[in-house]
């Protein structure tokens, strides 16, 4: 493994030169990198693999009695939430 962190975080304006080198890192490593701009706003980058595990991670919570209740108390809050905003 390498020795920079798998969790990083970078200026869009410097994504482009290291993009295929990027890409590569998430692949193998299974890291996230969180790339910013100016502006403070930011996304993740990560691999395809680790994508799969955490929807598969969602899927076996959201089978089980705790997974269903937390869904339920997430759902009330997002009504009340949205009954709050003005309109």
């Amino acid at each position: 493994m390498s020795d920079t962190p798998l969790f990083s975080t970078l200026d869009g304006s410097t994504l482009q030169s290291d993009f295929l080198q990027l890409l590569s890192r998430l692949v193998r490593d299974k890291g996230r990198i969180e790339v910013t701009n100016c502006g403070g706003e930011s996304c993740v980058m990560i691999s395809k693999a680790e994508l799969d595990s955490l929807e598969q991670a969602l899927e076996i919570l959201a089978n089980t009695d705790e997974g269903r209740k937390m869904a339920r108390t997430v759902e009330r809050f997002a009504r009340m939430a949205k009954e709050a905003m003005p309109s």
